[in-house]
């Protein structure tokens, strides 16, 4: 599993804290500025993604299937 270090996209702090969620989201607000948003880890779920369909393709499964997944 890929752990990243949040940091506050505003003031750049990493004194964050967990505020509730939304869309099954984690949402954080940091304790320095106040400011609250969503940090998703889409690039590293694209990277997972890419992976996985190169795999099957190698495995020659159709790309029908591959997009059902």
């Amino acid at each position: 599993m890929l752990q990243t270090t949040l940091t506050c996209g505003k003031c750049s702090s990493a004194d964050l804290r967990k505020n509730g969620s939304r869309h099954g989201q984690p949402k954080y607000q940091c304790k320095a500025c106040r400011h609250q948003a969503l940090f998703e880890p889409a690039a590293a779920r694209k990277a997972a993604q890419y992976a996985q369909v190169e795999k099957l393709l190698v495995e020659r499964v159709s790309q029908r299937a591959i997009v059902r997944l």
